[in-house]
């Protein structure tokens, strides 16, 4: 594991820092004492089955659906220190299996979580505005019935998605009137993580009513109720931007003894803002379906631990760790997701850009191999803007490591409280929930300090990987730093044809118009050392000699009199 670290975190980015030291939105140009947090501001409010789900599974008194508020925090460079008056906005959803801390059998699930927190003040440090949003929780883990459990999820992350394009709307709202946190509005990303990566895909690309009943394929009736109407009433809980008011009614609920998918009401916040957005990050989370994603729609960026065991990389069920069931077969995660948004051409923003750091070639390495898991194997796919994490394979499979960027203290309250896992070594006691976090967890497990610093060297890389295509996404001029492929050009091989590639040896490099000619070689290795240089070349090919370069990756930057272009070339 350390070996892994350090390919993806110890390497020097030579060749990206080259062009974006202290460049603002890929590095960071604030410190710590530059950062403002305001917590617990109210970004809107909304009907909650949570206190009614969490009454049921502690063994409180009955209470009905109630309006609650809905809380976030934000994260932004101090007024004093950065004067620009219209920042980019990223909306981080937290992760938490639609439960609250202890209940869902983690430390995590809260706007507070050490992985959210640490995220976003390095986004403020780069100089974005980063709001840590908290949506609604609440569904049923506990029934044994396929539909009411597929049922109350998808509710909860369909009404996570209607908080998401809220708090959206919010910050609309606030540039139009107060202007209070100087973002622009026209450049606004989503993050989200494990649970809330499932909120900001639906986010993206449940742009259709119809994408919820009946679907295409394998589980096409996954989304049905039994009388083959779809699980998710949008007279009852809101159309998909959640702008239209409904009246609170309960009576349906209470007349069929509790049944959540009869709760009925919806705010309206600030329904007159547009809840878009330009772009969506998912670490760790998975889309109800995969026909959901479709050409033409938000560029997606995807960061997944292969083996995760409860969200599926490709295609798969979608599994809680409250009670280990399926809760939606078929799902599709970010290896499925990110290829398809390639083949769709959604990511050509960022896709047609030249990224000569090592964090990408780290990562490109990982693609297309073929990996054992859970008694069979799994791909690791390919596609720009897919992040995978290839971790240990663990027995049995729920101790498979899916978020490595989380981490948190085991001696505050919730991790010390008592799980409903019983000790067999012990019986009669109950493991903390630490301890069961902890299972699928090896850098928690080894100590907090072991869990920190793993887990901020996994954040670190996330964070060196998404930043040059995420400034793409929106459009900022920082993505100009990074030159782009004429990839008709290339693909056809009518341009500059760089073979063998692979290599054993030596590399030859030819032009095939005769009016153009190749002026300069350079070739590069992942440090960033410029290991060959040649000028004055003034030819239609050249021979790249090994002269005992080690074998790996190497960058070959190739400058013609009608142009340029990066080649990555490997040596065996």
């Amino acid at each position: 594991m350390k070996k892994g670290i350090k390919i993806f975190i110890a390497l020097t980015l030579m060749l990206w820092i080259t062009n974006a030291n202290a460049q603002r939105y890929l590095t960071e140009i604030y410190s710590d004492a530059d950062i403002e947090v305001t917590l617990d501001i109210q970004y809107g409010e909304n009907l909650s089955i949570m206190p009614t789900v969490f009454a049921a599974l502690t063994g409180g008194p009955f209470t009905p659906p109630q309006v609650l508020p809905l809380m976030m925090d934000v994260y932004q460079p101090k007024q004093t220190v950065d004067m620009t008056e219209a920042r980019p906005l990223i909306i981080y959803l937290p992760t938490g299996n639609f439960l609250p801390r202890v209940v869902n059998g983690a430390a995590t699930g809260d706007k507070s979580d050490s992985s959210a927190v640490n995220i976003a003040k390095q986004l403020a440090k780069r100089g974005y505005v980063c709001a840590v949003v908290n949506y609604r929780l609440g569904w049923n883990p506990l029934t044994t019935e396929q539909v009411e459990r597929t049922g109350t999820l998808l509710n909860a992350a369909y009404k996570g998605m209607h908080d998401s394009k809220a708090a959206v709307r919010f910050f609309r709202k606030d540039k139009a009137t107060d202007n209070e946190f100087k973002i622009d509005d026209e450049k606004i990303a989503l993050i989200g993580e494990g649970t809330g990566g499932y909120v900001a895909l639906i986010h993206g690309y449940l742009d259709k009513g119809a994408k919820m009943g009946m679907l295409p394929g394998i589980g096409q009736d996954k989304f049905l109720n039994d009388d083959g109407n779809s699980v998710v009433d949008t007279n009852r809980v809101g159309r998909l931007d959640g702008t239209d008011a409904i009246a609170v009614d309960l009576s349906d609920f209470v007349s069929s003894g509790g049944d959540f998918l009869l709760v009925k009401g919806n705010i309206a916040n600030n329904p007159e803002y547009s809840s878009s957005v330009n772009g969506i990050i998912n670490l760790g989370g998975a889309l109800g379906d995969s026909s959901w994603l479709d050409r033409g729609q938000l560029p997606l960026i995807g960061v997944h631990a292969v083996r995760d065991p409860n969200a599926p990389y490709n295609i798969g069920d979608v599994i809680v760790p409250t009670t280990g069931d399926v809760v939606i077969p078929f799902a599709s995660g970010s290896g499925e997701n990110v290829f398809r948004a390639n083949q769709f051409g959604n990511n050509e923003v960022f896709a047609s850009k030249i990224y000569n750091d090592p964090v990408t070639a780290a990562v490109e390495a990982r693609y297309n191999q073929t990996i054992p898991f859970a008694e069979g194997a799994i791909n690791t796919r390919s596609g720009a803007g897919l992040l995978p994490f290839i971790l240990p394979d663990v027995n049995p499979v729920t101790r498979n490591h899916g978020s490595p960027w989380q981490f948190w203290n085991s001696n505050q309250p919730q991790a010390q409280a008592p799980s409903s896992i019983e000790n067999p070594a012990n019986p009669g006691t109950f493991f903390t929930i630490h301890q069961v976090a902890s299972f699928s967890n090896p850098f928690m497990a080894a100590g907090n300090e072991e869990g920190r610093n793993a887990a901020l060297a996994y954040i670190d890389t996330i964070q060196q990987y998404i930043h040059p295509r995420l400034v793409c996404v929106l459009g900022l001029p920082e993505c100009d730093l990074f030159e782009g492929v004429n990839v008709k050009e290339i693909n056809n091989n009518t341009y500059v044809n760089v073979f063998p590639n692979p290599s054993n040896d030596n590399v030859n490099i030819v032009v095939k118009d005769q009016n153009n000619k190749i002026m300069t070689v350079n070739m590069f290795d992942l440090a960033g050392r410029n290991v060959i240089n040649r000028i004055n070349v003034n030819a239609l090919s050249y021979l790249i000699e090994r002269e005992g370069l080690k074998a790996g990756i190497y960058f070959v930057r190739i400058e013609t009199t009608n142009g340029s272009f990066t080649q990555k070339v490997i040596l065996n």
